[in-house]
């Protein structure tokens, strides 16, 4: 995680879903972030969650990094990115495709 413009620095982290919220042609899955125990935030970073934005059949539009609830100055690195698309896949695409 990094602010816009800053050198990219990986964090480690695991994911939990909070929340699917349906909205018209879009679904909302909302994300918990746990960083690993050895880790830090980012300065200027307090309370990090994802919402991610998909299609009805799962297909991921925009994946937004949150900062206490609302956008933030922060994004995802390259390879944090892959790891929420990975447990969007693994994890809630399988949950979308079946309530339709």
């Amino acid at each position: 995680m990094m602010k816009y413009g800053a050198d990219p620095i990986e964090h480690k982290f695991i994911l939990h879903c909070t929340e699917i919220e349906h909205r018209g042609q879009w679904v909302d899955v909302f994300l918990s972030l746990q960083l690993a125990a050895d880790e830090k935030l980012p300065e200027g970073l307090l309370s990090p969650s994802v919402l991610v934005i998909c299609s009805q059949d799962g297909n991921i539009v925009q994946t937004v990094l949150h900062d206490e609830g609302c956008d933030s100055e922060f994004q995802f690195t390259y390879t944090e990115k892959e790891k929420v698309e990975r447990f969007i896949q693994d994890q809630i695409v399988g949950l979308l495709i079946n309530k339709r």
